[in-house]
């Protein structure tokens, strides 16, 4: 390995530390890619790894303080290229591969966008990857942990860990500089929530281009030295079950979307759950989108067999923004409301109701982290009192830097406005939905997220069902778009949604697979799906209609 220098030994706890002393009995768990076995790299030889892709990374000619997108999926390499940029004083920038997207010439456009935002001048790559990333005037590394003399000594840890990009579910993604302080910060207070120790084992699924996937499920546990085992995101969705394997090894601890709480319950048969033991799993942190309360009990209820703790949920609240996570739910004090529609307007109180006929149900996203401070603001911007519905602000030492310089509004300042909405209750922060994807009528609130629910509990196809929101002639609109030919679930999910809505018109249109626009994390991008329905897109088909003759609430 090589030396750190003074200066970068001085400079406090980095997630660089594990590279002093790395262990040899402990790292990462990379599923196979053909079989259910998995392939162990410790962190001694992950060290030896980075220090060759550092090599080649110089011999590219990478300095410090500069930018390397990295299009890798979760793999030895990515983790090479990672820690090898940052040994050079280099700043990553994870970027999705091209499988996260459909169409290869929008992908072309995002990463050539990537590139020009950060002035790379390197990518780094796989040697798939290099086939379907033709961009010109940068340099296109691949294989960057193959054989390669490593330098004699690491540079400093360069002052921003990483540049993110947001999801883009409300527009086009943002770089996101996350600097090093912040970044040691948000991981300790994950940890410290967690009570996370060198005796637990994260396994994950999720994308290493995602602030969860990245923070969340591998650079905080590498920095406590634990076991990380981890699958592909497609590995997950072909075998959502194979998620569960680790905990027969000692896992303690995973991270994941509520969606993919619902794939397992959806996809998991009998045969792929027998001999399982999740006695020793003591933490699933659920974030990343809504929570949903069914799919929370959904999960609960097919595993309970095998050990698994209704405590061990933690549903929690966080983005990139603030490096990752700003509100956490601990062990046994989730709270659950449910809500009358209707009644969410910015600095006004939320009713609370316990009618199941006309409520909707939130799950609580716990309390702030430590060093984080949030709270919630009126259409003044001054702060609401518990219970009153408001913008959600996060401040403290996890707050990022800011965008890019010209990509928003630049430096945050320890201070972001984040666009959603919520309120709390019991010191809980309840999460109701973003102000991009709302609208008001008659002096009422509507959320998108809030009236999906009330879609999804009725239709054919829950993961594959979007409620939109704007307006046209009539005034106020609310559109539920379903990847299914629907039969009667049109009747009956417009007519829920009217009774909640009403006088507001409602349609419901059937859609074709693969419609339904979503980010590279899986959040919906209304948006953009607003903007196709609105410009007279025919490969969708109107299902039911609230200003027809005949159409009815339920």
């Amino acid at each position: 390995m090589p030396e750190m220098s003074q200066a970068e030994q001085a400079a406090g706890p980095t997630i660089l530390d594990w590279l002093a002393e790395p262990a040899t009995d402990r790292g990462l768990h990379f599923a196979d890619t053909v079989g259910d076995g998995w392939t162990f790299v410790s962190y001694a030889r992950l060290a030896a790894l980075v220090a060759r892709a550092a090599g080649r990374l110089r011999e590219a000619g990478v300095k410090p303080g500069e930018a390397v997108p990295l299009v890798c999926p979760t793999s030895p390499a990515f983790v090479a290229g990672f820690f090898g940029a940052l040994a050079l004083g280099a700043t990553p920038c994870p970027v999705a591969p091209p499988v996260a997207y459909r169409d290869p010439a929008a992908y072309v456009r995002h990463l050539s966008r990537v590139v020009e935002l950060v002035d790379a001048r390197v990518v780094v790559t796989t040697a798939a990857g290099a086939a379907v990333v033709p961009l010109r005037g940068v340099t296109v590394l691949t294989n960057v942990d193959t054989e390669h003399p490593g330098p004699e000594r690491f540079e400093p840890a360069p002052p921003t860990a990483v540049v993110q990009f947001s999801s883009g579910s409300t527009g086009p993604q943002r770089g996101v500089q996350v600097s090093m302080a912040a970044m040691s910060a948000n991981i300790a207070a994950i940890r410290s929530w967690l009570s996370y120790t060198e005796d637990d084992a994260m396994v994950s699924w999720l994308p290493l281009h995602h602030d969860m996937g990245l923070v969340g499920a591998l650079l905080m546990p590498m920095t406590a030295g634990t076991d990380v085992w981890m699958l592909q995101p497609e590995q997950f969705l072909r075998s959502p079950a194979r998620w569960l394997s680790p905990f027969r090894s000692g896992a303690t601890t995973s991270v994941a979307p509520t969606f993919g709480l619902a794939h397992l319950v959806r996809r998991a048969r009998v045969a792929d759950l027998r001999g399982l033991d999740l006695r020793t799993w003591r933490s699933l942190v659920v974030g990343a989108e809504p929570v949903r309360g069914e799919v929370l009990d959904a999960f609960t209820h097919l595993l309970a067999p095998y050990g698994f703790e209704p405590e061990t949920l933690l549903p929690a609240y966080g983005l990139a923004e603030a490096t990752l996570a700003v509100t956490g739910t601990r062990s046994g004090r989730g709270r659950r409301v449910r809500i009358l529609p209707g009644t969410l307007a910015p600095g006004q109180p939320v009713q609370v109701t316990d009618d199941t006929s006309v409520g909707v149900e939130l799950v609580g996203s716990g309390e702030p982290l430590p060093g984080v401070q949030v709270r919630l603001l009126g259409p003044t911007g001054a702060p609401v009192p518990d219970g009153a519905a408001g913008e959600i602000e996060v401040r403290g030492c996890t707050v990022a830097t800011g965008y890019l310089a010209d990509d928003g509004p630049g430096r945050f300042d320890g201070v972001v406005r984040t666009g959603d909405v919520g309120f709390r209750r019991d010191g809980n922060l309840f999460v109701v939905g973003r102000l991009g994807d709302s609208t008001k009528q008659f002096g009422r609130w509507l959320f998108a997220e809030e009236l999906e629910s009330v879609a999804v509990a009725r239709s054919p196809r829950p993961t594959r069902t979007v409620v939109l929101l704007g307006g046209d002639a009539e005034g106020a609109a609310v559109v539920a778009m379903v990847e299914d030919d629907l039969g009667d679930s049109a009747a009956a999910i417009g007519g829920a949604l009217a009774n909640r809505v009403t006088p507001a018109r409602v349609r419901v249109y059937s859609a074709p697979e693969g419609w339904i626009a979503r980010t590279t994390s899986g959040k919906p991008q209304r948006r953009e799906m607003w903007r196709r329905l609105v410009s007279g897109d025919t490969t969708v088909t109107l299902r039911w209609d609230s200003l027809e003759p005949g159409a009815t609430g339920s």
